[in-house]
């Protein structure tokens, strides 16, 4: 009888990498793509972005935006501002703009932030917010060196399994 516990503990850490995450697809300049990178050619920086989510009681996201300073100024975003707005979901912060962490992106480097948020109601059946879902992340008051950089938008919509897209 023992021995099966001894498997099951080897096989933990496998069975908890197998996640039930779903991607979202980012639709910014008809992507369609799990990864897609926002490149501003003027001020000469990138924000890498890709999303999941997961459906259990409610649902619950994760946003990652990898901002890249390809640029000879520091990109600051001490200044900056982020607001998400879900079409069907209701986080915290839906359609709030909320300050950027207090951060400066030296030329040459990168900083990644990791957003994540749950639904704030309680539903019978949470998969039906998927159905129908968008989301648009909203950055705005970035600077490139002393000069401010235009606001960046991506918009995404989630891959649902249960449809098959």
């Amino acid at each position: 009888m023992k021995d099966w516990r001894g498997w099951f503990v080897l096989l933990l850490p496998l069975l908890a990498a197998c996640s039930s995450s779903n991607p979202y697809l980012v639709t910014t300049e008809n992507c369609f793509c799990e990864e897609f990178t926002y490149r501003d050619e003027r001020a000469n920086f990138t924000v890498e972005v890709k999303a999941t989510y997961e459906v259990h009681e409610r649902v619950t996201s994760v946003v990652e935006l990898k901002f890249g300073n390809g640029g000879k100024d520091t990109l600051d975003l001490r200044q900056g501002f982020i607001k998400g707005t879900a079409k069907n979901v209701r986080y915290q912060f839906n359609d709030r703009f909320q300050p950027l962490p207090h951060v400066v992106v030296p030329p040459g480097t990168s900083y990644t932030m990791v957003m994540q948020g749950s639904d704030t109601e309680l539903v019978a059946e949470p998969w039906h917010k998927i159905a129908g879902e968008q989301v648009t992340i909203e950055l705005r008051g970035l600077q490139m060196g002393s000069k401010p950089v235009n606001p960046v938008v991506i918009t995404m919509i989630p891959r649902n399994p249960k449809f098959g897209t």
